[in-house]
């Protein structure tokens, strides 16, 4: 795909924005102001939060296929769907081919579990071995083959949310304290898919790519824990859960060099414990009373 001219519409449509889409939008608006950015939803229920934002709120059955828009991102969870990468092939119809097409897929489709070093050259699963990875495959697949780009995301987190604050929360753990968590937090991941989402544009990626999302800083469940309790300001709620699993799987150790160096890309929060030993503040801290976020 041929970089675009400077004076092409920057308009973007971003098909489930929920925490990750709607941080998506709000980058894209910031750097191009005059954009307009359109989240499409299934139901009205986050419309008055997305208006709020400066986001266009659209239903999905609204939406036909009368306007097709340079830029499109798809960040709705396959848990919505009854057929994903019809989903996916749709929102494909709703891109114009000139901008940039991304698909937030997950690192689960890697097949790694021992622990093992896994980047953006490990294998994956082969379609059959993991009906979870299956969706995300075929959803892949149907981008990379209609010139899209895919980013592979880490376990997301903010101060709010997160598999930390399952953990907190959960009296009783089946699993091993040492099994290992990659993560990435949601404005790390935002920023990583408007860059997968400049690189098209600019003409640096001709599409059809894969990169993958991560801070490259495993932690282990224990340790998870172990950070918040140490974190009274941002966490005084909740207690290291027992964990009933000695053996089993450890996970995968994910790292991300050629999505760094192709995207000039680095999270700004480094690793999930060293975000939390500085007080855990980001955007979505302190909490507001009542979240709407989906």
């Amino acid at each position: 795909m041929a970089a675009v001219s400077e004076s092409c519409c920057r308009d973007l449509l971003v098909v489930g924005p929920g925490v990750l889409g709607s941080l998506v939008c709000q980058r894209w608006l910031k750097t191009f102001p005059a954009a307009t950015v359109i989240g499409q939803t299934n139901t009205d229920a986050s419309h008055e939060r997305l208006v709020a934002l400066g986001i266009s709120p659209r239903l999905k059955a609204d939406a036909g296929e009368s306007r097709r828009f340079p830029f499109v991102v798809f960040s709705a969870p396959p848990s919505g769907s009854d057929d994903y990468t019809a989903e996916v092939e749709a929102a494909l119809k709703l891109w114009d081919g000139t901008g940039g097409f991304v698909f937030t897929s997950s690192t689960a489709v890697y097949a790694g579990k021992d622990g093992e070093d896994c980047d953006e050259t490990t294998a994956q699963f082969q379609i059959g071995e993991s009906p979870r990875a299956d969706k995300l495959l075929n959803a892949e697949a149907a981008v990379l083959g209609a010139g899209g780009c895919v980013v592979r995301l880490s376990g997301l987190y903010h101060s709010q949310r997160g598999a930390h604050m399952y953990f907190l929360k959960t009296p009783t753990l089946a699993s091993r304290p040492d099994a290992l968590v990659n993560l990435v937090h949601y404005e790390d991941a935002a920023a990583a898919c408007v860059r997968a989402l400049s690189a098209q544009l600019e003409g640096s990626s001709e599409g059809g790519e894969i990169f993958l999302a991560t801070d490259g800083v495993p932690v282990t469940r224990e340790k998870m824990v172990e950070a918040c309790l140490a974190c009274p300001d941002a966490y005084d709620d909740g207690a290291m859960p027992e964990f009933s699993v000695s053996d089993g799987p450890l996970g995968k150790s994910m790292t991300n060099p050629q999505t760094r160096e192709k995207l000039g890309w680095e999270p700004v929060y480094p690793s999930f414990v060293e975000f939390v030993a500085a007080g855990a503040k980001d955007s979505f801290y302190p909490p507001k009373k009542k979240n709407t976020w989906s």
